[in-house]
Order: C-alpha cells, then structure tokens, then sequence
C-alpha cells in the first residue's frame, strides 16, 4: 500500500507499508528513505540524526553538515571533483540534495527519478513494497544521457540505528583502513575481516559494536565481498536489517563507523560500493569505478529485508529470505 498523505518536518513524504514493514520516503530529498521500520517490534532500523532534522537542501550543500541519517543515494561521486570542462561535481553527489519526481506505478510500486546537473544523466529509483514480504525490492537505473562517456562513484548509503547488542555479518575476507577519522587504527593497514588491530596491538572483533561513548571513529574498505549480502542484528531483541545486492556492479563494501569519535554521533554504515576510494579521480585511475559510454544504461536490483529471530545471519539470500546462525 502506498499513502501519499504524510508530511515530516514540512517535507512530503511517500510512505510504503505491508503488514511486516513501513518505509518512509522523502522525495524532495533525493528520495531518502529516512524510517524503514520492523512492524513487529516497532522498531526504526534506520538511524536519525539527533541534531539535524531533514529539511529541503541546496545543489552543493556540504553533506555532513546537513546529515539527517536515514537512506541515501551517493552517485556519481563522494568529495567534490572535477571533471570534463573543469566542472565541479557536489560533494557526496547529485542526488541526495535535490527533488526527485515521483511516479506511482501500482499499488506497492513507486519510482522516483533524478535528473544529474554536472552530468546528462537520468538517475532512476523504483521502491517495491509487496504484501506478505518482509523485504522490499529497489530497482536502478542509471542513464548516460550524453554524448561522451562518464566514469562514477555508486553508494547506497543506509545509517543504521546501533547499540552495543548489535552483530555484523559480513562476507568480507579483507579489511583496508582509510585515512579518517580518530586514528586508533593505523591507516593503510590491511586485516584479515573480521580481526582487525589497533596501534597498541590490540585485537578488534568488527563484528561487535562498542558504547557510544568510546571516541571512536573509523572508516574501512571491504573489498570483492565473496558474497553480496550483509546484516545488522540486534541480539538482545533478535531484529535485524540486510541488504543483498549484485556484486558485478557492487564488489565491495564501505564501513563507516562513529561511536562517540565524530561529531559525538553514533551510528555505522555499510554502504555497497563500486570503488574502493572516495576519489573520484583516483578511483578513475585504478579503473575501480563505473563507466558508461554515451547512451548506455546500468540497471542494479538489491533487496531491503527487516527480519527477526535471530543473533547472527548466516546469509540475505537475493530473494530476500534471511538464513540465521
């Protein structure tokens, strides 16, 4: 079912619900998901800025200083950058600060479309939400409108709400640590997932989350996941969000964690990416990008699942069905 007739913080918002999930799209934010709410237990899976309430944005507003938390779209880069005709992209991309149009295409199907400024292109975002599923269906597409190529940066980037009873299950094999963020961990440094070590030789289980007041903060490559799949869990109330997703578009995973260490916030984010750099010129040199020649379409499919009963995921199968540990 899809109710148009909700507004938060005087913003539309699109609301998709069956009886196991509730989404809550905001469209004149790129078409954020900000609530993707677990019906059972009442309980937001998405995390909330507790300073920064959603509100409408400019074409270069700086993202972190406007961050509300929920879903976002990051693409067709992260930093700033410049590109053909030394035009600047904005920073954490065109989509998530401007207007989508919205289309109803069903009664569980909405897609939203943006529209890029820098690059001629179409950035497509269908939300499927059927009855009796406990996932929904998001389809992209990505048009290059131009006549000339482009290469891009993709992240879906979700905030999850945390605790220290939260559990990550993640495919990974290999762990890499950027150059962010409070430098317990020396950058650079490459672990076997999920063990990493601190500067003080000091042994870290990433799949456990510390208090929020830890001063940590954090930012970690996964890259060439053997699966695509993730899962955040709650093991005290056994409830959990996942994602899967195709790793020939999405090889890899970003995790960006804050216990306390930036801006006194708390929260994680597991955003699937196509690059291991958050520079788009880099990112072009290594090839660890998307590319698309004039004309030319990529389309992704990934699954949104809320689920409970479980401590641990053992797999988000890309039906959507979850398999517990």
């Amino acid at each position: 079912m899809i109710n148009l007739n909700w507004r938060y913080c005087d913003l539309e918002v699109v609301r998709l619900e069956n009886e196991f999930i509730t989404i809550d799209v905001l469209p004149e934010l790129g078409a954020k998901i900000y609530n993707f709410i677990h019906r059972k237990s009442n309980r937001n899976l998405l995390w909330h800025n507790p300073r920064i309430p959603p509100a409408r944005q400019s074409m270069g507003a700086k993202f972190d200083d406007v961050w509300s938390g929920g879903w976002d779209e990051l693409i067709p880069n992260d930093i700033p950058t410049t590109v053909f005709g030394g035009e600047m992209l904005p920073d954490h991309g065109e989509i998530w600060s401007q207007p989508s149009e919205l289309r109803i295409e069903d009664e569980n199907t909405v897609r939203f479309l943006n529209y890029g400024h820098v690059f001629p292109t179409v950035f497509e975002k269908t939300i499927t939400l059927r009855p009796g599923e406990s996932h929904c269906t998001v389809h992209y597409r990505l048009t290059n409108k131009g006549g000339r190529p482009i290469d891009f940066l993709w992240n879906i980037h979700p905030a999850a709400a945390i605790s220290p009873a939260t559990r990550l299950d993640v495919p990974a094999v290999l762990g890499i640590v950027e150059k962010w963020g409070t430098d317990h961990i020396q950058p650079g440094t490459e672990y076997n997932w999920p063990t990493a070590v601190d500067r003080w030789g000091q042994k870290i289980d990433m799949t456990s989350i510390p208090p929020s007041d830890s001063n940590i903060a954090d930012h970690h490559y996964l890259p060439d996941v053997s699966q695509g799949w993730y899962a955040v869990t709650d093991r005290q109330t056994k409830v959990g969000f996942g994602l899967s997703f195709p790793t020939n578009i999405f090889p890899n995973l970003w995790l960006f964690r804050t216990f306390g260490g930036w801006r006194g916030l708390y929260t994680l984010i597991l955003e699937v990416s196509n690059s291991l750099s958050f520079d788009l010129a880099l990112a072009r040199r290594s090839g660890r990008c998307g590319h698309l020649d004039a004309g030319q379409s990529i389309e992704a499919e990934i699954k949104a699942v809320a689920y409970s009963g479980y401590e641990s995921i053992e797999r988000v199968n890309p039906d959507g069905s979850v398999q517990g540990r």
